[in-house]
C-alpha cells in the first residue's frame, strides 16, 4: 500500500494528487504532495486535447491499467473548453501532474490556470526522479531566459533520472512536421541536450500524431501523440543534416490509439511500455538507464 502524506493550503477547497512541483520563478506551488512510495506510474499523453473515439479509448485503457497520474504533452485543447475536455479524465480520479504547453489551446494564460502552473517551465521531483518542463511554444524574446534556466537545471542535477517535456520534437521524424517550426526555441536546447547528454535520460515529446521509440544518435526520445487522431507516416532512419546527427526509429505504433506508461521505481532504471488503447496490449517495453541508450525488449520487435 503506498502511503501519501498531504499538505494542503487551507485555501484550497479540494486538493489534486501530484509530484512536488518547483517553478521556474522560485514560487511554492498551492498544493505539494510528499510521496513515500518506492513506485509510480504516469501515463504520457501528446495531442489529446479533444474528445474523440480514440481520446476515449485511450482514457479508458489508463484507467485500466489503474495509472492516476498523468504527464500531458502539449496540445491540450483543440476545441471547446477545457473543462469539457478533462472533466471525464479527473472524474476517473486521474490527476494532471505535469503538463507542457503545445501550438493548440486557448491561450498559454487560460490553459496554464486551469492547470494550476505556477510557470510555463518548471522542474518536477519524483522520487530521485526529476522531470524538466520546457514551453517549445515560448515567445522567441523569453528563449534565452529559458535556456539559462535549462542550463542551471541540469548542470545542478544529481537525479537518477532525468526526462526533458516538451511538445514539439527537437528532430524531424515524420513527414508533417519539421523541427524547424519553433527554430529558436530548439536552437536553444539542442545544444544544452549534447552538453549535458550524460545526465539525461529521455526526452518526452508529442506535437506528431504518432507513437514511436526513436534514437537521436542514442538519446532516447519518447513520441506518444497518438491519443485524439492517428496520422499515417513511415519510419525513419536519416542523418539531421543540420547537426549530423543520425534519427532513427526504433520501433513505430501499428496505425491506432497508443499511449505511453512510464514506470519509476526507486534503485531501478525506468521503464516505459507503449500500449495499444483498445486491448491494453504491450506493443514496446524499453528500459531507459540514464546518459545511454534505451534497451528494448523482444516485444518491441515483433
Amino acid at each position: 500500500m503506498r502511503k501519501l502524506f498531504w499538505i494542503c493550503a487551507l485555501s484550497i477547497p479540494s486538493c489534486g494528487v501530484s509530484p512536488e512541483r518547483e517553478s521556474s520563478r522560485g514560487k511554492p506551488p498551492a498544493v505539494t504532495l510528499v510521496e513515500k512510495a518506492e513506485t509510480w506510474d504516469f501515463a504520457l499523453l501528446g495531442d489529446a486535447g479533444q474528445t474523440t473515439l480514440g481520446s476515449e479509448v485511450v482514457r479508458s485503457s489508463v484507467h485500466r491499467q489503474g495509472v492516476s497520474r498523468l504527464v500531458l504533452l502539449g496540445d491540450n485543447l483543440y476545441e471547446g473548453t477545457y473543462e469539457a475536455v478533462w472533466a471525464p479524465w479527473k472524474a476517473l480520479g486521474m490527476t494532471f501532474d505535469m503538463v507542457a504547453l503545445g501550438n493548440h489551446l486557448l491561450s498559454q494564460a487560460e490553459e496554464m490556470k486551469f492547470f494550476q502552473m505556477d510557470n510555463d517551465y518548471y522542474t518536477n521531483r519524483v522520487g530521485t526522479s526529476q522531470f524538466i518542463v520546457l514551453n517549445s511554444e515560448i515567445a522567441p524574446s523569453r528563449v534565452p531566459d529559458q535556456a539559462e534556466w535549462l542550463r542551471a537545471q541540469l548542470g545542478a542535477t544529481q537525479a537518477s533520472a532525468v526526462f526533458l517535456v516538451y511538445h514539439r520534437p527537437s528532430y524531424t521524424v515524420s513527414s508533417v512536421h519539421d523541427w524547424k517550426e519553433q527554430e529558436a526555441f530548439q536552437r536553444s536546447v539542442r545544444p544544452l541536450i549534447w552538453a549535458y547528454r550524460s545526465k539525461i535520460t529521455a526526452l518526452l515529446v508529442g506535437h506528431d500524431h504518432l507513437a514511436s521509440m526513436i534514437h537521436v544518435d542514442g538519446l532516447p526520445m519518447l513520441l506518444s501523440g497518438a491519443v485524439k487522431e492517428v496520422r499515417m507516416d513511415k519510419k525513419i532512419d536519416r542523418m539531421d543534416k543540420d547537426s549530423g546527427h543520425q534519427v532513427k526509429v526504433e520501433w513505430y505504433f501499428t496505425p491506432t490509439a497508443h499511449w505511453a506508461k512510464l514506470h519509476l521505481e526507486t534503485g531501478k532504471a525506468p521503464v516505459a511500455e507503449f500500449i495499444r488503447a483498445h486491448d491494453d496490449h504491450v506493443a514496446c517495453t524499453v528500459h531507459l538507464p540514464r546518459g545511454k541508450a534505451a534497451v528494448l525488449e523482444e516485444n518491441c520487435r515483433l
